[in-house]
This record gives structure tokens, C-alpha cells and sequence, in this order.
């Protein structure tokens, strides 16, 4: 069997992964947190995922979203048909599968989508993909849609070009299939860097990263370096790509990304701030952070939120605990909130609180008697989301749906289960 098909590696299937991030409750968190309007998960929607492989995320997603009509895309057909015997199993009917390239997909008579994600796919295809892709966008996306886009960012993976080059060159010198290409040519790039020479001499942290690199699935590793066409971006060239279609960057999906007084002192903020416009402020960002990878969110035809409709969003929008909250333990040691001490005493007096029922941003407000605006303390509730421990709650739910799901999951010993309170899915195993 052919390792590549256009460029991309087709021969060892894609490990399966699911991205809380480019669900629907939580993008729609992440805009309207940004003052800006957002699908109604109220009312039914549609959601396309480009490239979804073996359909594990999309299928959780339709799961914990009964309201939503789902449309996973991806060239590999025999990735989709695995895809299916899991939609055949589960009866979750509110899924639909396209075997199509992105090109192929553009003549197809679509209706329009409240939200495009894809991620794990922009830095690994062609150009022309790459534009089918933008095509697929601007034509499909509805207005104040919301668009999700992966992809490796410069400079965190500027270093990483030469190696991955290596990679794939040595590869196309190998027998066996990818993954086993893919176990040989990174045992290789870490006997050079044990020479501490050159390029590793200059960039040190590079023999560290290729060690963390090697205990990753061969699979994953085939996937994200054997690939002929690897190109980091630099998110100023996104940001503008997309405001060509009249999508606007609003964030970061990562959510914690996005609080700039909790990572910047206020002299790199005020530094930050004097620059005249976006592009130029996100550069500065991924060089202050090294960025590998960005989660973009977009959106189309972007209208703010006014007065009203921000206070209405912080009185009505339900938070809730997820399963791995900590609640009633001391935060003081947690690897992801310990180290902002001063801020323990509130996170853990959150987690108490929402340990009784599920309450909004204005009520943990007035519980903690802080002095500090709604937007300010969305900010510090956040950080609590960013760690897995707080979540927005479902504009509807499905227990019936959700349970089915679970079981499959349980059936195919995989990790995730749908949470129908929170419309998301986590891994047993985190």
C-alpha cells in the first residue's frame, strides 16, 4: 500500500483525539467572552468538521449536541468507514458523512454551517487545499458563524522545519509502513542531537523536544512529520487571509491565551496595547510565548455584543463543574491553579460553590464579594475552565443520547465520555 496519498500519509490511521475547544458550547464561550455574538444553541444548528478521519470528535460532539446537524468531510475512505460501523452501533442519527476531498466538496450543494472547524489539517496539506478550504469558508459559513482552525505556528515550529525535512527524507529511504518510519527517523534525529552541534548546539531545547517528540504514539508522529507538505504560518498571514473572506480573528480557543494580565506584566501590556493593529500584536505574542501551535476562532460578519446583551450573557450563561474538580481539596499544590497563589482562595471557594448547582458569572461574583466588574471576574473563571475544571453549561441536553455514546466508548475501550450537562466529552484517562 501507497504511504502517501498527495503528500499526506494515508497508510497508518490517524490516532483518534477530541478537541473540547472546537466544540459548539465552548466556541460560542469563547466569542461571547470576547463581547461578540454567537450562534443560538437554542435553536437547531449546523456544525462541519474538514477532516475528521475516524469521526470519534465529531461523533462525541453530535452526542453532547442533540439540537445540531453534523457534517464530517475527509478524503481516506476507508477512515470514514470506520467512522460509520460507529454511527451504526451508537443510532446517534444526527451525523452525516462525506467522502470528498475539500475540492470535491466545493461542487456539492451544501446548506450553509453555523460553525467550520478543522483541525490537524492546515499545516499538513497543499495549498491548493489549503484554498479549497478558505473557498469552503467564505461560501459555506453563515454570518456570525464561527470558523476553528489548527495549525503550527512560528516561531515555536520554525526550528522544527529542518528535523522534520530530515524525517521525511530519510523515510522515503525506509521499508515498512509509516509508523515504523516514523519510530526510525526520530531514533536518528535524537542520536544527532546528542552531538550538541550546529543547530542543537544553538537551539538546545530541541533534544529535549525531540524526547518528549518519541514517547508519542509512531502513529501520531507519522501523521505530523512524514508528511510532505509541513508549513508553520505566521498568524499574521491568517489573521488576514481570513479577513479577505470578511472573517475577523476574535481569539484564542485555548481560552487562557487570551488573558494577557495573567502572562504579561503591565510593561509588555502597555507595549502590547501601543501597537496600531492586530496582526502586529498576535506576532509579538507567539515571539513572547515561542507559539507551536495556534487554535484560531473566527468569525464572519462579526457584530458586537452591546451593553444589554453582555449583561444578559453574564446573567444567564450557566457554569458547572466538570467530573475532575477538585472540589473541597486544597488548590495550593495543583499543577495548572497552584501556582497563581494569590488567586486559590477564590478558585476554591468557586469550586464550592458550584459543587451545590450551577450558577452564572454575575452570582459567583456576588458570592465572592469581589469589588470588580462581571468581565473581570470572567476573566479569573476562565482560568478555571482552561484547567478542566469548570464549563459552560448545555443549552439543551440528551442523557438518553449521551449514554449511548458512552457505552460504545466503553465497548471500543476508548477514554471520552460525553458530559451532557456541560456538552462536552473528557477522557477518563486525563
Amino acid at each position: 500500500m501507497m504511504n502517501l496519498h498527495d503528500g499526506y500519509v494515508v497508510d497508518v490511521p490517524y490516532p483518534t483525539f477530541v478537541h473540547r475547544q472546537a466544540m459548539p458550547t465552548w466556541l460560542n464561550m469563547v466569542v461571547q467572552q470576547q463581547g461578540i455574538q454567537a450562534p443560538d444553541l437554542k435553536r437547531p444548528f449546523r456544525y462541519l468538521e474538514l477532516g475528521c478521519a475516524m469521526g470519534i470528535h465529531l461523533h462525541l460532539t453530535a452526542a453532547a449536541h442533540p439540537q445540531g446537524h453534523f457534517v464530517g468531510v475527509d478524503f481516506n475512505a476507508q477512515q470514514l468507514l470506520v467512522a460509520q460501523e460507529g454511527i451504526e452501533r451508537t443510532h446517534i442519527s444526527n451525523i452525516e458523512l462525506i467522502h470528498a476531498s475539500f475540492s470535491e466538496l466545493l461542487t456539492q450543494q451544501l446548506e450553509p454551517f453555523d460553525f467550520i472547524v478543522t483541525h490537524g489539517v492546515w499545516s499538513w496539506i497543499a495549498q491548493e487545499h489549503q484554498q479549497a478550504i478558505v473557498q469552503l469558508v467564505s461560501q459555506l459559513l453563515k454570518p456570525n458563524g464561527i470558523f476553528y482552525c489548527s495549525y503550527m505556528s512560528h516561531p515555536g515550529a520554525t526550528h522544527f522545519t529542518s528535523v522534520q525535512k530530515l524525517m521525511l527524507e530519510m523515510s522515503q529511504h525506509l521499508t515498512g509502513d509509516s509508523a515504523s518510519k516514523a519510530t526510525q527517523t526520530v531514533h536518528f534525529a535524537r542520536r544527532l542531537a546528542q552531538t550538541q552541534r550546529g543547530l542543537f548546539e544553538k537551539v538546545p531545547s530541541l533534544a529535549d523536544d525531540l524526547t518528549a517528540l518519541a514517547q508519542d504514539k509512531p502513529s501520531y508522529i507519522a501523521h505530523d512529520f512524514l508528511s510532505q507538505h509541513w508549513q508553520p504560518q505566521h498568524s499574521a498571514d491568517m489573521i488576514r487571509l481570513m479577513a479577505q473572506q470578511g472573517l475577523a480573528f476574535i481569539a484564542g480557543a485555548g481560552v487562557i491565551e487570551n488573558i494577557d494580565v495573567l502572562e504579561f506584566s503591565p510593561e509588555v501590556r502597555r507595549m502590547l496595547d501601543q501597537l496600531p493593529v492586530l496582526t502586529l500584536r498576535e506576532t509579538s505574542k507567539d515571539i513572547l510565548r515561542n507559539t507551536l501551535q495556534r487554535q484560531d476562532v473566527y468569525v464572519k460578519k462579526a457584530q458586537k455584543l452591546n451593553q444589554a446583551q453582555r449583561s444578559a450573557y453574564y446573567d444567564q450563561q450557566l457554569f458547572c463543574l466538570t467530573p475532575q474538580a477538585p472540589v473541597g481539596q486544597s488548590l495550593a499544590q495543583d499543577e495548572k491553579l497552584g501556582q497563581l497563589h494569590d488567586l486559590v482562595p477564590l478558585f476554591e471557594q468557586v469550586l464550592s460553590s458550584l459543587s451545590q448547582h450551577a450558577m452564572s458569572t454575575q452570582q459567583l461574583l456576588k458570592r465572592s464579594k469581589l469589588k470588580i466588574s462581571a468581565q473581570q471576574f470572567s476573566e479569573i473563571l476562565m482560568v478555571m475552565v482552561w484547567a478542566g475544571y469548570v464549563h459552560p453549561c448545555a443549552a439543551q441536553q440528551h442523557p438518553q443520547m449521551a449514554a449511548k455514546m458512552n457505552m460504545w466508548m466503553h465497548e471500543q475501550a476508548l477514554p471520552w465520555r460525553v458530559i451532557p450537562e456541560c456538552a462536552t466529552a473528557i477522557s477518563l484517562s486525563s
